[in-house]
């Protein structure tokens, strides 16, 4: 499929087809999150898929009872890896970088500048910039496995509406559901991604007209 049309073509899908997702779907699918563009390399997310019954239903609870959830033939749990922003990991996947010709730049670079400068270095800024950093990238992720949902076929809601450590709520339950999931203490489960054979074919939803949200040298002068 043509990327604009899969673009164009995405809608969130909340019903589904009693049929499983092909094994190669969805590996395309979690493959296009492991390919999306990535800070420095540093790469902070990991998917589970669930596709036990009782495993999802457990995940829609935590996704305020959202029943959909539990009757979608794929979940994907996407985690965020806060770890993965300290200084010796970040050095590890910009050394990765460095030794793969994509950036050129020497482990002294690396070590005086990259890792010390809070433009560059995320850790430098403390937990609330790492956090929303993670959150970037995740977006990031799961925008490119929407897209590739769309050509293979399947159909994908972005799950927004969930209990986690950034609400605060029912952290009991969500504390279960990482047990249930084996998340290490350092990842946080940040949503859901539902993904199965389309049930349904819903209308696009309204989007700002496009001169309203592109401007040209300044605010507000039209492209």
């Amino acid at each position: 499929m043509d990327t604009t049309d899969a673009i164009h073509g995405w809608r969130s899908i909340r019903r589904y087809k009693d049929v499983p997702v092909p094994r190669e779907a969805l590996k395309a699918v979690l493959s296009a999150g492991r390919r999306a563009p990535s800070w420095e390399n540093v790469q902070p997310w990991h998917f589970i898929v669930a596709e036990d019954s009782e495993l999802k239903t457990k995940l829609a609870e935590l996704a305020s009872s959202q029943k959909f959830v539990a009757k979608a033939p794929v979940v994907i749990a996407v985690c965020g890896n806060l770890a993965a922003w300290e200084k010796p990991k970040n050095k590890e996947a910009l050394m990765e970088l460095a030794e793969a010709g994509v950036m050129k730049v020497n482990e002294e670079i690396i070590d005086k500048v990259l890792l010390n400068d809070p433009v560059f270095c995320v850790a430098e800024n403390g937990p609330a910039v790492i956090l929303a950093r993670t959150f970037e990238q995740l977006g990031i992720a799961y925008g490119f496995m929407g897209v590739e949902a769309v050509n293979q076929g399947l159909g994908m809601c972005i799950v927004g509406a969930m209990n986690s450590e950034v609400t605060g709520t029912k952290q009991e339950l969500y504390q279960e559901v990482k047990e249930l999931l084996a998340i290490p203490d350092d990842m946080y489960l940040l949503t859901l991604l539902t993904l199965g054979v389309p049930g349904e074919e819903p209308k696009a939803r309204p989007r700002k007209p496009f001169d309203s949200i592109v401007s040209s040298g300044r605010f507000g002068n039209p492209l």
